[in-house]
């Protein structure tokens, strides 16, 4: 089927025009209650739906090559866009946007070719990129809350870090405790939603597969997967974020800056 004719198909399926409706209620209940929202999820919604719609044919697109190199531009593409969303959340760190950028694609890189060269995914466009897609979004917000986490525990622990060097500690040894205690919190909705698998909700990529009628052993079999190469990726992320993250609030002489620096 061409992509006109797939377009066409799409915008006539009435299943997407009543998921709206579920925001209309929403909308509707807000205006009701003067809570003055519907604007805000109108906005959300139709935006959403154009982004994922325009993603959708594109990949449509990018899935007739079954090209690697293909792949390699588009999951380049999409770590660098999300390098320039993550790095808001460490501003006033040096060089914060390269820090991002190398470990999004080491974290990508690495959990992919080991997934391929496992044989627990086939390396095809149609596989590599939406599973590439799931690893930086999730790396994405790792990094963010590491770089936020990491700014907020120097500037509440500034002295006591002083201290430690004073006596001679190196900058990674003042700053030991700290690093733990930023992975640690990093980490914690990532290790929580392990913790609460299949017992307390059913992720989407198992759900969405056994409503297309696949088997649920096959759907557990994708989603442990997932959730694993989602768990390491972002550890991995979050891991090479602090190293080459506290190393910018030092100076070459092993100082540390000042916060206006």
């Amino acid at each position: 089927m061409s992509l006109p004719q797939e377009l066409i198909q799409y915008l006539k399926d009435p299943g997407l025009f009543f998921a709206m409706g579920l925001v209309v209620i929403v909308a509707l209940v807000s205006m009701f209650q003067g809570l003055k929202l519907e604007k805000d999820l109108f906005v959300a919604a139709i935006r959403g739906f154009i982004q994922l719609s325009a993603v959708g044919f594109i990949l449509s697109w990018v899935f007739s090559f079954e090209s690697l190199w293909i792949v390699v531009l588009v999951l380049l593409s999409m770590s660098l866009w999300a390098s320039f969303i993550a790095r808001d959340r460490g501003q006033g760190i040096s060089h914060v946007f390269w820090i991002v950028w190398v470990a999004l694609l080491l974290s990508t890189a690495l959990t992919l070719s080991l997934l391929v060269v496992g044989r627990a995914v086939h390396a095809e466009a149609k596989v590599l990129i939406p599973l590439g897609g799931m690893i930086l979004g999730n790396a994405m917000n790792g990094a963010g809350l590491t770089l936020n986490r990491l700014k907020m525990e120097m500037e509440l622990r500034r002295s006591q870090i002083l201290v430690c060097l004073s006596l001679g500690a190196s900058p990674r040894q003042a700053l030991q405790d700290i690093l733990e205690s930023v992975l640690r919190a990093s980490l914690i909705p990532a290790v929580d939603t392990m913790k609460a698998l299949g017992v307390i909700f059913m992720p989407g990529m198992m759900a969405g597969m056994i409503i297309a009628g696949q088997s649920p052993l096959l759907a557990v079999r994708y989603q442990i997967i997932v959730m694993f190469m989602l768990l390491a990726s972002t550890a991995l992320t979050n891991l090479i974020v602090l190293i080459l993250g506290y190393r910018q609030f030092f100076t070459p002489h092993l100082q540390l800056k000042n916060p206006s620096s």
